[in-house]
């Protein structure tokens, strides 16, 4: 009975937890999706990825002259809870001027971003002052920006090598992310794309606490976000969609978008990439350890559960069995008291 009533309590306990944790769980659901659908989507829709350079003899003139990407790009420098000073990033951001020379160049800074947000974004407005980390805020802001505006989104980390004028018919491109997904380092969309719209609406339900600085932020706003609302917003197309409404990835002439991811510091056909990674936190440095090592993570994450099953077992087969053991002892003693009393009416007759 006790080991009916653990077992009971234990399953309560996994259910209220579950439901507490759903919308975690949701998203934690939708990276694992990402990840295992991502490359065969791209397999499934080839033209999905723009090939830079152009194969030899090939044109990829998508018709959306109508809808242009403006030539404006825009970079976010947010000093709260940092400790650089964007002189360290002056060299990149001028060389994106000097290639760009008609093009509009918009630095965001605290002094003019959250009065955007107010101006443009209200219902935004509550997540973005509220978000823990300016890293947080950033990726907000240039969504909204570029929902607003269209245009080039650059890190201000980036090196500019060639202009972007020839992409400026692409209504959104985006480099893919390692090991999957897509990059949000440099965006450049016609403004109001639908994706875009996709993106802002879901700020709210994506707004968590995590407990941890890196994986709130990915999951909340960064690229785990970008990515998993890609995705979703890619299922929804149908094979009639008109191109204005695609999204497309970075990829060479043979269709390989490694040569276009801005991870860490490398340098791709259209960009060096200083990789500041300057929002990593403890738990960045953590969760790259177990990408290195994930069999011995996996190896150790199970053996946890192992250990925690068994001992959940043992715990309910030990009142089990205490429980039989007392029922016995309890038989055993009404037994022993029928037989005194038997054999005390025996003497008595």
């Amino acid at each position: 009975m006790r080991g009916r009533h653990a077992l009971t309590i234990a399953l309560v306990a996994v259910i209220g937890t579950l439901m507490l944790l759903r919308h975690h769980v949701r998203d934690l659901s939708e990276v694992a999706r990402t990840y295992a659908t991502f490359y065969s989507y791209l397999e499934q829709h080839p033209k999905t990825l723009f090939q830079y350079p152009a194969p030899a003899g090939e044109s990829q003139r998508l018709h959306t002259e109508d809808e242009l990407a403006p030539r404006i790009i825009h970079q976010i420098f947010l000093t709260e809870g940092r400790n650089s000073s964007i002189a360290k990033y002056e060299p990149g951001i001028r060389s994106c001027q000097a290639v760009h020379p008609d093009w509009t160049h918009n630095l965001w800074t605290d002094a003019n971003a959250t009065a955007f947000i107010a101006e443009h974004y209200p219902g935004v407005l509550p997540h973005y002052e509220g978000y823990k980390q300016s890293i947080q805020r950033a990726n907000i802001l240039r969504y909204a920006l570029l929902d607003h505006f269209g245009g080039v989104y650059l890190d201000v980390d980036i090196t500019c090598l060639h202009p972007l004028d020839d992409l400026r018919h692409v209504p959104f491109l985006t480099p893919g992310a390692y090991p999957a997904g897509v990059n949000n380092a440099f965006i450049l969309t016609r403004p109001h794309h639908g994706f875009l719209q996709h993106l802002l609406e879901g700020v709210q339900s994506r707004d968590l606490f995590w407990g941890m600085p890196y994986i709130e932020n990915m999951l909340s706003t960064g690229c785990m976000f970008f990515s998993n609302r890609w995705m979703s917003y890619a299922r929804s197309l149908s094979a009639s969609s008109p191109d204005a409404d695609r999204q497309f990835i970075l990829a060479d002439e043979d269709g390989d978008i490694e040569s276009h991811m801005l991870r860490g510091a490398i340098t791709t056909p259209l960009f060096t990439h200083g990789g500041a990674s300057s929002w990593h936190g403890w738990d960045a440095a953590a969760i790259v350890m177990i990408g290195k090592h994930y069999y011995y993570a996996l190896a150790l994450g199970g053996c946890g559960l192992l250990f925690a099953t068994f001992g959940i077992w043992r715990c309910i087969f030990s009142r089990a069995r205490g429980e039989r053991r007392w029922q016995a002892l309890k038989r055993l003693s009404m037994d022993k008291s029928d037989d005194r009393e038997a054999l005390a009416g025996l003497k008595e007759g």
